[in-house]
């Protein structure tokens, strides 16, 4: 026995099926943000601790800043991702924050070794009073 669908049935049956589909997904755990079909969420890499008395400090005038990166003394240094950044008053400064041109603002910096090689990975900014 074979069973035929008009058009008009077809439709009806499709329709109804992309409706419940629509629900069941509306309705899912991973759509609201629970369960095991949660999208991962990208975390910040926390800063490093300012360590004021690790060697290697060097120092210059900081002239500029852009994503990611600072002159100093016309040399272009990287930050490695968790570098900790401080102000003079101990306030940590997020290396987003740092978006400047013709600045000159006297820093003690860091260079890493290894992984973090010729990246900065501590920074105290000397911001004028």
């Amino acid at each position: 026995m074979m069973v035929t669908f008009t058009r008009k049935q077809t439709l009806a049956a499709s329709c109804a099926g992309l409706l419940i589909g629509a629900a069941a997904l509306a309705w899912s755990p991973a759509t609201w943000g629970q369960g095991a079909g949660q999208a991962p969420q990208v975390e910040e890499s926390q800063p490093r601790g300012m360590d004021r008395d690790l060697e290697g400090k060097q120092k210059g005038v900081l002239t500029k800043a852009r994503s990611g990166t600072v002159w100093i003394d016309r040399t272009a240094h990287p930050l490695a991702s968790d570098a900790a950044i401080q102000g003079t008053s101990g306030r940590t400064v997020r290396a987003m924050e740092l978006k400047w041109d013709d600045v000159d603002y006297r820093v003690d910096y860091w260079l890493g070794t290894e992984s973090t090689d010729k990246q900065i990975i501590q920074m105290i900014i000397y911001f004028p009073e």
